[in-house]
């Protein structure tokens, strides 16, 4: 997760706020919200339940897109959709007796989502009716893979291979079930 940024503090959250006009004449156009849980071909379950989401939200102000994704949500509140006048939040850590955090953010009445974890990233050029998020939504706990060839990925957890649109930087391998994170070349 390398190209997203964490919002950890209540001053990160402003300059979230601060750097798109508090999400002022903004509005969701695309939300994907998954269950980490889910039951196996063999009919056991996996009990990883929580509810993770990726928000894709356009704005007539910079940097007219951004990506939210939330992990963790422990409480979501969807109403009718429309632009957003504005937007708000805040971070709230506790550390008896270990650090946890609760992030809140509200957009207008119409969007609430309180969560363990918050990070975004940039998606300047995501406008328009065909702007559409990835088919898996990220997540921290993520294993790395790597390209073979081609569209061939390796997962790093149990070596399969399988092929994949190289575009897709999240992708589940067939054989261990574990999200994968393609780790692309830095240079």
């Amino acid at each position: 997760m390398r190209s997203y940024q964490p919002i950890v503090s209540q001053e990160d959250m402003d300059r979230l706020l601060a750097s798109i006009a508090r999400f002022h004449d903004s509005m969701t156009k695309e939300i994907h919200l998954v269950n980490r849980g889910y039951v196996l071909p063999d009919k056991s379950m996996s009990m990883n339940h929580q509810y993770d989401a990726q928000i894709l939200i356009q704005s007539q102000w910079e940097p007219f897109g951004l990506e939210l994704l939330f992990v963790g949500i422990q409480e979501l509140h969807l109403a009718k959709a429309g632009e957003y006048w504005e937007g708000s939040g805040s971070v709230e850590v506790t550390t008896t007796p270990v650090e946890t955090r609760r992030i809140k953010m509200a957009f207008d009445a119409d969007l609430k989502i309180v969560s363990e974890a918050l990070s975004y990233r940039i998606r300047k050029d995501w406008l328009g009716s065909k702007a559409f998020l990835k088919s898996e939504v990220p997540s921290p706990d993520a294993v790395s893979s790597q390209v073979l060839q081609d569209k061939w990925r390796q997962c790093s957890s149990c070596q399969d291979a399988w092929e994949e649109e190289i575009r897709e930087d999240f992708s589940y391998c067939p054989r261990c079930g574990k999200l994968t994170e393609l780790q692309r070349d830095v240079a």
